[in-house]
């Protein structure tokens, strides 16, 4: 009988009755509580979600996917481009050389990083091209010292197609001694990639780099970029694209890396960042479990004589602790599938629903509040889910365990 019995009756406490209003009222702020909580955990992580991913894209316009060097050097980069390319889960390679120097243009200097690339092999492994606004990838051309800029460089530099720019490169004299090399260039292009990373690059053709360092060995500096079909998989081509290489071309030594690693310090910080809200969100559910605490305080204090009439006919300290157990964690159950369910539906529709809200709230040439993207993941629901279930549990815990030690006989002699 007392089996089905802790669940009737923990139902029916939820319920509101004539005595017992505020209690009931109570409960309903600990289910509003957690579906708040919840449903904004849902809604932020998403955006969270939908924003990390907008500036992946945007890193990834200019930053490869994957890049593999061989430490010995690489003479022989096209027989290893080529081998590359006939993995199932690289889609370009293309070679690049990195470097180091300055651009200065009057009064303005500006310290970037140089890259020389082939633009006819560029596309397959970036896109560049897709974002240029003044220009184009292929006025790159050999011997012709074309210079592509990006946006933060040519605005700090004032700079605009057709302008010169002098290029100073340092260099180590066989003496040891620092000296720098200038070379003049023509400003053959700008591109913006809408993002900070990227925007300080510059770009040359592969072939006007090899006098920049006084190279004598060309392919010594190249590496190869990679292109991967799953940019979320790009770790593990590398390290089949290195394996690949290293059993073609024995006693030649590679390495590699993925945009993860290379761009693990601003990823990992938007981790954190992500981890961190999270938590903070988790204390409005912390107070609807502190809601559910105080109504079941107030509950058993109301319900003393029935506690004290059930343990008369037979109920046990595990029944009365269910009771209170089974109200608490039902509390919990409908505030936080409310709030999942509403949060999964918000969060699906942000677009519309920010455009819409955008249209009286703020002018869309102030806050652009639509261009907020919104990802959902199911992890994230879980988990979240899991925590607030959990979180309920844990606070019926004092109160039921409190109702199961009433003593029959204490209340009964007052009543």
């Amino acid at each position: 009988m007392f089996k089905t019995l802790p669940f009737f009756i923990g139902l029916r406490y939820i319920l509101a009755k004539k005595d017992n209003r505020y209690i009931s009222f109570t409960s309903l702020i600990s289910m509003a509580g957690l579906t708040l909580g919840v449903l904004a955990i849902v809604v932020v992580l998403s955006v969270f979600n939908g924003s990390q991913g907008i500036m992946r894209d945007r890193t990834l316009i200019t930053v490869s996917h994957g890049q593999i060097q061989s430490d010995s050097g690489f003479n022989n980069w096209q027989q290893a481009a080529d081998l590359l390319i006939s993995h199932p889960e690289i889609i370009g390679v293309a070679p690049f050389i990195a470097v180091e120097a300055m651009l200065s243009q009057q009064d303005y200097h500006q310290v970037a990083e140089i890259k020389a690339i082939d633009p006819t092999s560029e596309d397959s492994v970036s896109t560049i091209a897709e974002n240029m606004i003044q220009g184009r990838l292929q006025d790159l051309a050999p011997g012709s010292n074309n210079i592509i800029l990006g946006r933060t460089i040519a605005v700090n530099l004032r700079l605009n197609t057709g302008d010169p720019v002098n290029l100073l490169v340092p260099s180590v004299t066989g003496s040891g001694k620092l000296s720098l090399n200038m070379f003049r260039f023509t400003v053959a292009g700008i591109f913006d990639p809408q993002f900070t990373i990227g925007s300080d690059l510059a770009l040359v053709h592969l072939e006007d780099s090899y006098r920049l360092s006084n190279n004598q060995d060309p392919g010594a500096a190249i590496k190869l970029r990679l292109r991967v079909s799953d940019p979320d998989i790009a770790g593990q081509v590398v390290n089949e694209g290195v394996a690949l290489l290293q059993s073609e071309f024995a006693g030649q030594p590679f390495s590699g890396q993925d945009w993860s690693f290379t761009e693990a310090s601003l990823f990992n910080a938007l981790k954190m960042e992500k981890v961190l809200t999270w938590f903070m969100l988790m204390m409005i559910v912390t107070i609807g479990a502190f809601n559910i605490i105080s109504t079941l305080v107030m509950m058993v204090s109301e319900k003393k004589a029935d506690i004290a009439i059930l343990r008369t006919m037979g109920a046990g300290e595990k029944a009365i602790l269910a009771i209170f157990v089974i109200q608490g964690t039902l509390v919990g159950i409908i505030g936080t599938t409310v709030g999942a369910l509403v949060g999964v539906l918000i969060a699906d529709n942000f677009s519309a629903i920010s455009a819409f809200l955008e249209t009286f709230l703020a002018p869309a040439n102030l806050y652009v509040i639509s261009a907020l993207p919104a990802v959902l993941k199911g992890t994230d629901v879980v988990i979240t889910c899991i925590m607030a279930l959990v979180i309920s549990f844990l606070a019926t815990l004092y109160p039921a365990v409190k109702a199961s030690r009433i003593l029959p006989a204490e209340v009964l002699r007052y009543e």
